[in-house]
């Protein structure tokens, strides 16, 4: 003997409407927190991409692509040492950098006081040592006014720098100081 079949209940009716409503807004709801995860995040469910694919754009580069990628970092170091914004300086150091923090340090306490009046750099002799790590020599001219007694100094200085390139950007890995540069004529 089969159940009686209830089709005009309004009881079966309303239930069957709170059933589906129920379930819409269910799925709404899941809508909206993938859409946020999704905007904050990144898509949760994607594939982590391989690590051939990115380290690919750095197995081509010529000393004059990495030199100009070398250049665009280091024009964004003088600009944030010469408007003293700490965030910017640091996002073009690997967080790897022996003492970072003394770094840091070091350049607040120069910051507070110096003030930059002139940051230009010449960068010599780039050399990759493997995809994504390069060192080039890098040449500092500086010329700096002190805040108190508003005396201008001029500095020339040489260092060995190791880049790192790390998610498709180039960072400061370390740096060493070198000997002095090469004497050329004033430009």
């Amino acid at each position: 003997m089969a159940p009686p079949d209830f089709p005009d209940s309004p009881l079966l009716a309303y239930v069957k409407r709170l059933w589906i409503h129920g379930f819409l807004a269910g799925l709404v709801v899941v809508l909206v927190i993938l859409s946020l995860w999704y905007f904050i995040w990144g898509w949760p469910l994607a594939s982590a991409p391989e690590g051939p694919e990115e380290a690919k754009p750095t197995l081509a580069q010529t000393p004059a692509t990495l030199k100009a990628e070398f250049e665009a970092v280091l024009a964004r170091l003088a600009e944030a040492n010469r408007n003293k914004d700490l965030p910017q300086l640091l996002s073009l150091y690997d967080p790897a950098f022996p003492d970072l923090p003394q770094k840091t340090e070091e350049i607040s306490r120069t910051w507070k006081i110096y003030d930059y009046r002139s940051l230009r750099f010449r960068i010599e002799e780039i050399r990759s040592q493997s995809p994504g790590n390069a060192s080039a020599k890098v040449i500092w001219q500086v010329e700096t006014r002190n805040r108190s007694t508003h005396e201008i100094k001029e500095l020339t200085k040489t260092y060995l720098v190791w880049f790192t390139n790390d998610s498709g950007q180039w960072r400061i890995r370390s740096l060493e100081k070198a000997g002095p540069p090469p004497e050329q004529g004033k430009s």
